[in-house]
């Protein structure tokens, strides 16, 4: 067999290979000839071995190298995989590679996203994510878009670590970088899988790749995923009225919460479900022989509801909180979950061979992302009837007879540009790359978040955010060398300078969390308060409120702001081959993540200033601005390829110190003139609070990162990790000891720290207390991962059973650390089992595959909060046991 390798050739070569390699590698037996082409360009049969591991390549150094080759500690996930274990966006990466961890912020449909211990907290359009997520080497800078559907793709890679030069954004914690499948010339081919499971869950994921000619070539690609919402929700139609003094309730038929958007729905549209579509189509052409260029246009919908937050029944069992015998799948909801969200995207890459040394690459990335949503915040968890209008010791204007929370987005468009320049260089002993990197965000949202039973009397607040123009500009310089030192030993350069701007122009903030009658905007009068409830849920009307829009709000604070951050950042690394299978690596890199700011905020809370001279002054408002945080991470490895290319092993320890955290939560910010004597129960009530993101302090994580790939037997194939994370808080100046203060003794924990009340304005108002030596929020110091097929030969049919267990050690969600059974900030550990059994020909041309994640049906929170009325805290949870069947078919 010979002849020149034409385009077509080329690519249907490389199928073949792959195809083969996989097989070589799965299904075991003695010598297999592929199509291979020689140093003269002539095709010939090569024999290889079929017991092997298959080299995998990843781009992890914006280059195509063997990954076992590549000195970062960086995991790689092919399609087949992704399938397999039902993975639809990256939040279902759980569990599949050491130190990386996921949670969601419900209201705002925000992915979080965790990396040995770095993460973010802010899911706004003013946050930036600590973990870089791009596609297919394009950053994408919402936290929304993380829950795009993943498919037809040909990797997923996840780096760990600061990534501050290659990869714009620059990024403290990692990048996850998803790369879809790309057109292949001269072949026409492609696949169709269809899946069913439980919950009324179907699935279809189509692709078609047409090679039109040797130059020219399109790819296909479509997703649709539906199932039911796995909770039990009901209608809150919760009628209590006001609490007598002798303890009877006044219900007058009527709910008391509010009934605007509550109707009658099916399971398909619970919360929890999901309903969502995408398609991606691209083209490849070859201009010429030595210049490529790739276009792409992607949308994605997703019409589901949405998640909602939900008690720990098993953490409250057995106290006045249980959740009886509702179970834990149990939600009462007044605002069904909403969510239209898309995502329109357009990919373009335009590569050029200069000459035999020099490649030079432009990508650019242009997204619009928009989204409206309605979130029911309370999910009908509602004070006890024995709490209802009770002043606790510890002070909270009485509770109320009922909670009514809810967040709107009402309108929202994110647009971004991205761009990004590379030259690359390759001589003997020398390369490197170099570019330029350029993003620019304009965003606009609309929203309101509403308290419709407010203390102290039951009436109504809220607040409404009016933001037609949020932008950001970054830009950014970099380049990275690695320099062959010796046969064995190369070194690593890179270096990269950032400029980051970041502006708020006339966006507004309207009314409070004052409440008055305002909230129902001359279309309701309230009855006499303390006698009857201000309203029910049947006085509340689309002339009020969110759906009224600004002008039914009091008051009004614009947002004209801007202000900017610069870093330098950079890379230093070893590598030494000790043979051509096994090397050893070590590196110093720096990782960085701008400041920002918030809305113009009144730090004296509408009230006379402590400060005289500020009362009368410009000054009493803040932008609430926050300083950039950085990371410093050291890492030293091994990789290797063992027995006769059967074993891929690769072993990193690392150390980072994580520096000006940023954090978002309820931070003091100012202090002011009360109107009366502050009370036992709330001895700082001169304190003004804001929701803002501060630098909190300062940490050390370090730990140990083991990967294995084995064939232990013709036939088999095992894979895993084990991960060891050790994170510890050093300095943390600020914390305020706030989790379950007035429910500490009842569950028998430590009580909160005392209130301070002296002269440093930093932490007076604030429980302080010390949580040095904590771990950091998300951190389990333990984690293994294990996964093992094997292939059964018979009569022209391979069964492929596959079995993967993983266990995950107890981590917590604030750096308090609190050890409390019911109050506790933390998540157990626990072992999730996940399997298959496959059924296929032996020429692949379609499979049938059983299917079961979360076999062992754990319930695991994934973010935590506050109960809003009472001692319980409040949760979002991965999904339930889910199980089903697939057939693929390729054609």
């Amino acid at each position: 067999m010979s002849g020149l390798l034409s385009g077509c050739n080329k690519s249907r070569i490389k199928r073949a290979q792959l195809s083969l390699a996989i097989s070589a590698a799965l299904l075991g037996a003695s010598p297999l000839f592929v199509l291979a082409q020689n140093d003269s360009g002539v095709i010939e049969e090569k024999e290889v071995e079929r017991d092997t591991l298959e080299v995998i390549n990843v781009t992890a150094t914006r280059d195509v190298t063997n990954l076992m080759k590549t000195p970062l500690a960086v995991t790689a996930l092919d399609p087949e995989t992704l399938v397999r274990e039902n993975v639809k966006s990256l939040s279902d990466l759980t569990g599949m590679m050491p130190n990386i961890e996921f949670g969601l912020s419900a209201a705002d449909s925000g992915v979080q996203i965790g990396i040995r211990g770095v993460t973010s907290t802010n899911f706004t359009e003013i946050g930036d994510p600590a973990v870089g997520v791009h596609i297919d080497g394009i950053y994408s800078p919402r936290p929304q878009g993380s829950l795009a559907l993943m498919f037809d793709l040909e990797q997923v890679e996840v780096l760990r670590g600061a990534q501050g030069t290659l990869f714009g954004r620059n990024s403290t914690a990692g990048v996850v970088n998803v790369i879809p499948a790309k057109p292949e010339f001269g072949e026409n081919y492609g696949w169709s899988n269809v899946q069913l499971g439980n919950y009324s869950a179907q699935q279809l994921r189509s692709v078609y790749n047409f090679g039109v000619s040797d130059t020219f070539a399109f790819r296909a690609a479509l997703m649709v995923d539906k199932r039911d919402g796995y909770i039990d929700q009901e209608r809150d139609l919760t009628d209590r009225g006001i609490k007598r003094s002798d303890g009877s309730f006044t219900p007058d038929g009527l709910p008391d919460v509010d009934q605007r958007l509550n109707k009658e729905i099916g399971p398909e549209d619970y919360y929890t479900n999901s309903d969502q579509w995408g398609m991606r189509l691209t083209g490849l052409w070859a201009i010429a022989d030595n210049q490529s260029l790739t276009l792409g246009y992607e949308h994605y919908q997703n019409s589901s509801a949405g998640e909602v937050g939900m008690k720990d029944c098993e953490a409250v069992e057995g106290t006045r909180f249980s959740c009886g015998d509702k179970g834990q799948w149990y939600a009462l909801v007044n605002v069904p979950g909403m969510i239209d969200m898309s995502i329109d995207t357009v990919r373009l890459k335009y590569g050029w061979q200069v000459n035999d040394n020099t490649n030079l690459e432009y990508r650019l990335g242009y997204a619009v992302q928009q989204r409206a949503q309605n979130h029911d915040d309370d999910g009908g968890i509602h004070p006890l009837e024995a709490d209802v209008g009770i002043m606790q010791e510890w002070g909270n204007w009485g509770m109320q007879h009922v909670v009514d929370r809810a967040t709107y987005t009402l309108d929202s468009k994110f647009r971004s540009y991205v761009n990004e320049l590379q030259l690359k260089q390759r001589y003997d002993s020398f390369n490197y790359v170099a570019g330029l990197f350029w993003l620019k965000e304009k965003n606009a949202i609309t929203f309101a978040q509403d308290n419709l039973v407010g203390a102290e009397f039951g009436l109504p607040v809220g607040q409404f955010y009016e933001q037609p123009d949020r932008q950001i500009d970054s830009k950014a310089i970099f380049t990275q060398a690695n320099f062959l030192l010796t046969d064995k030993l190369t070194a690593t350069a890179g270096y990269r300078y950032s400029q980051d701007e970041r502006s708020d122009n006339a966006g507004a903030t309207y009314g409070g969390w004052t409440a008055g009658t305002w909230y129902y905007n001359g279309a309701y009068t309230p009855g006499a308060l303390g006698v009857t409830t201000p309203h029910n849920g049947t006085d509340l009307t689309f002339d009020m409120g969110p759906f009224a829009g600004k002008d039914a709000y009091e008051g009004m604070t614009v947002n004209t702001y801007k202000n900017d951050w610069s870093a330098s950042t950079w890379r230093l690394g070893l590598q030494y081959d000790i043979d051509e299978r096994r090397m050893l690596f070590t590196s110093v890199a720096t990782g960085y993540r701008p400041g920002g700011f918030g809305d113009r905020f009144d730090t004296c809370g509408g009230r006379p200033c402590a400060d005289p001279d500020l009362t009368n002054s410009e000054e009493r408002f803040s932008y609430l601005d926050y300083k950039p945080e950085r990371t410093k991470n050291f890492e030293v490895g091994y990789k290797g390829n063992h027995f006769d290319q059967r074993l891929n092993f690769s072993a990193v320890y690392f150390l980072t110190k994580y520096t000006d955290m940023h954090f978002t939560d309820m931070h003091a910010v100012g202090m002011n003139i009360p109107a009366q004597a502050c009370p036992d129960w709330n001895p700082a009530c001169e304190i003004v609070n804001a929701w803002k993101t501060e630098n909190i302090g300062e940490a050390d994580i370090q730990g140990l990162e083991l990967e294995f790939t084995v064939i232990p037997w013709s036939g088999g194939r095992l894979s895993g990790f084990a991960a060891w994370l050790d994170s510890e808080i050093t300095s943390y100046k600020t914390y305020n000891d706030n989790w379950f203060c007035g429910y500490r003794a009842e569950f028998g924990a430590e009580a909160c720290a005392p209130v301070y009340l002296g002269d440093d304005p930093e932490i007076k108002g604030r429980a302080i207390y010390d949580v040095t030596g904590h771990s950091l929020p998300r951190t389990p110091k333990y984690s293994v991962g294990v996964n093992l097929s094997h292939d059964f030969e018979m009569d022209g049919y391979v069964v492929t059973p596959w079995l993967g267990l993983s266990w995950k050690d107890k981590q917590y969600f604030t750096p308090r650390n609190l050890d409390n059974k019911v109050i506790g900030d933390y998540q157990d550990a626990y072992t999730n089992v996940n399997a298959s059994v496959k059924f296929a020909p032996t020429d692949s041309s379609w499979y049938v595959e059983l299917y079961g994640t979360n076999l062992s049906d754990n319930i695991v929170k994934n973010w935590m909060g506050q109960g809003a009325t009472g001692g319980y805290t409040f949760n979002s949870f991965n999904p339930p046991r889910m199980y089903g069947a697939r057939l693929n078919v390729s054609y």
